[in-house]
């Protein structure tokens, strides 16, 4: 296996002489003054540099735990930041300064790269068009923090362990994320019209970006769930299931709702064929019966009530009696295409749909949020993007080396293939296009396949394109 070899000797002796250094001045100013909250944030920063760049799936795995804890924030004023960015920021330098860089080449063999970075090019060129350059500005930043994640990701996870150990990260901050509401009473839950019960959005915020998310990691966990070995992990990959499942529930998102019909439709057909089809279905029946009979007896009530709400979507008139629907429908059918007609080839500015509506909000669509504001320019590349993604994931079904290796390489690209897709459906309701899930989602394909690309080379030697086995024709 091609590891990052960052636990080198000279990296080791270089941190511990700093650590040293530092402690011996910690030590004289702990004897004088005192401990102070700084001074214990320091020691703690000290050890975790220590033990993050001489093992770096540490540090990859906290990243991913904290992706579903979005609203985590250390610095919350003029400039604000998120937990997240910031350990973003720190695998951009442990990259750099561990000798990663040497992989680069490895993101380049992928042409997605070339579609994604000419998507931040025009997203950067069409904020001059804006109305509202500063805020654009910002929003293009954090674009290109995710395309720079695309990058640092493909060069660090460079083995099956550390994908597994930060897969399990992922699905425990959703956990995290999910329970923290109700049993810390620390998050984001709105009281629904009429109803005793709550709309959770877990620590990320809004309820629907958080039920896309929780799409995503529905079949990653169920798969994981197979593929354990052990009963402590199916045991422990259970009940993550269970959590994430409830949460998404409890997020009572319409298109949430749609999106997860879509996935089980899917899921249907793409899983259950071949000698294990009889298997399949005896567990998979049983589940789904439990399931209904769980939310029959909990919260059919207020779930149905929610999606019962799309009848007004009979005509015009009886959309105004639903206030968001409402805004929606002036969204996509009024304002949506006056805004393209006004700029259709570089839009009206990265994001600016909000600074052109009454109602100073995103346009809830994250196709039309791209088209209007980076006009056909970045809407074409950004599609390319999602198709690309799609096909990457779609290829590793089609794997030749039979291994436990390449077995959950396959199985985890089919349920984040289903994830994903669910995922850009649930994005025709809300946008999604800056959100860390969906550019993480664009990310781990590539991972994955370079992952197999490695595992491949390793066991057969050099390779050509047609003989790749992601690229032969089944």
């Amino acid at each position: 296996m091609n590891h990052i070899r960052f636990g080198n000797r000279n990296i080791q002796i270089i941190v511990a002489l700093a650590i040293l250094i530092l402690g011996t001045f910690l030590g004289f100013y702990i004897g004088v003054k005192g401990f102070s909250k700084f001074i214990v944030a320091g020691l703690v920063g000290m050890v975790f540099l220590f033990f993050t760049v001489t093992r770096p799936w540490i540090a990859v795995a906290i990243f991913f735990l904290l992706i579903p804890l979005e609203n985590l924030y250390v610095l919350q004023s003029g400039m604000t930041s998120t937990l997240t960015k910031l350990m973003g920021a720190y695998l951009a330098f442990l990259v750099v300064i561990c000798g990663a860089l040497k992989y680069i080449n490895e993101v380049f063999k992928n042409k997605k790269v070339l579609w994604l970075l000419l998507y931040g090019m025009i997203a950067l060129v069409s904020v001059l068009l804006s109305t509202n350059t500063g805020q654009s500005l910002k929003i293009v930043i954090t674009l290109w923090l995710s395309i720079v994640l695309y990058f640092v990701l493909i060069m660090m996870i460079r083995d099956v362990k550390t994908l597994n150990l930060a897969t399990l990260a992922l699905l425990v901050g959703a956990v995290i994320s999910i329970l923290s509401p109700v049993v810390l009473g620390f998050g984001r839950a709105s009281v629904t019209s009429g109803s005793i019960w709550e709309r959770y959005g877990g620590l990320w915020g809004d309820q629907n970006e958080f039920a896309a998310i929780l799409l995503v990691l529905i079949p990653i966990s169920i798969s994981l769930f197979f593929l354990a070995k052990t009963r402590f992990y199916k045991l422990l990959y259970a009940a993550i299931s269970v959590v994430i499942f409830a949460g998404f529930i409890l997020t009572y998102s319409r298109g949430g709702f749609l999106a997860f019909s879509f996935m089980i439709i899917l899921a249907m057909f793409k899983i259950i064929t071949g000698k294990n089809r009889a298997r399949i279905l005896a567990i998979a029946i049983p589940c789904i019966i439990v399931g209904l009979a769980v939310l029959y007896f909990t919260v059919a009530d207020e779930f149905i009530s929610r999606v019962e709400s799309l009848r007004v979507l009979e005509n015009r008139q009886s959309v105004r009696t639903e206030s968001s629907l409402n805004k929606r429908y002036y969204y996509y059918f009024e304002l949506a295409p006056k805004l393209f007609v006004e700029n259709p080839i570089l839009g009206v500015g990265y994001r600016d749909f909000i600074s052109h509506n009454i109602y100073r909000q995103v346009s809830h669509n994250t196709y039309l949020e791209v088209l209007t504001g980076t006009g056909l320019a970045g809407f074409i590349p950004f599609i390319l993007v999602l198709f690309l993604t799609w096909k990457e994931l779609r290829g590793l079904a089609k794997l030749v080396p039979k291994d436990k290796n390449t077995q959950y390489l396959k199985t985890y690209g089919s349920a984040l293939e289903l994830g994903f897709l669910a995922y850009l459906v649930a994005g025709c309701f809300v946008s999604l296009d800056i959100d860390k899930m969906l550019w993480l989602c664009v990310s781990m394909a590539a991972v994955l396949l370079n992952i197999t690309r490695i595992l491949y080379v390793n066991s057969h030697g050099n390779y050509t394109k047609s003989q790749y086995p992601v690229y032969r024709r089944s």
